[in-house]
């Protein structure tokens, strides 16, 4: 035997002493394990809802990666709309300057019109009528005659005091010999 060397018998040792550390080890870690059923789902709900999470954003990333190269890609095509906003608003000067200058080609080229360079004319604006006040607009006759005030003076709006005064007028003439108090109920109830 060469100096330094173990013996077969402590390299056995050694092994044995090895095995029961580890098995040691093991014990202690399963003596640490939660046995709990309701513990050990509540685990596995809480890995199966950030396993979804990290699904979610990966789709999300994925999708967002396959617009940016759809985008990409419709920007670099002849006739693309490069303002991804929508279109802007037009004017009627606008429109009618268009239609010019389509008429002005469709008549210099009356051989290369197509259907998608065909001028097509505009359909009739109407005025908005919302605001003018001389049209009436009512549905039934009602609405109609009130609308046009036919023979009638609107009725102005006036305090209690005014009504009082010019109804005590004519109770006091009927019944001159009322007093104030007598006549201010009568006045109450003949309007009822």
């Amino acid at each position: 035997m060469g100096f330094g060397d173990a013996s077969a018998k402590d390299k056995k040792a050694a092994a044995a002493k090895a095995k029961d550390e580890a098995a040691k080890a093991a014990a202690e870690d399963a003596s640490w394990q939660d046995t709990d059923k309701g513990v050990q789902k509540k685990a596995q709900r809480a890995a199966d809802a950030a396993a979804k999470a990290d699904a979610k954003l990966a789709a999300k990333a994925e999708l967002k990666e396959l617009e940016r190269q759809e985008e990409e890609a419709t920007s670099q095509m002849k006739g693309a709309n490069k303002k991804a906003s929508g279109y802007p608003k037009v004017t009627q000067a606008e429109i009618a300057r268009r239609q010019a200058l389509m008429g002005a080609v469709a008549k210099a080229n009356p051989k290369k019109q197509s259907k998608k360079t065909e001028v097509v004319s505009q359909p009739k604006l109407e005025a908005n009528t919302n605001r003018q006040e001389d049209v009436v607009d009512a549905s039934g006759i009602d609405a109609a005659l009130s609308a046009l005030d036919v023979g009638e003076k609107k009725q102005v709006k006036m305090t209690y005091a005014e009504f009082e005064a010019r109804e005590l007028d004519g109770i006091r003439q009927e019944n001159p010999g009322l007093k104030m108090s007598q006549a201010k109920v009568g006045d109450l109830r003949g309007k009822r």
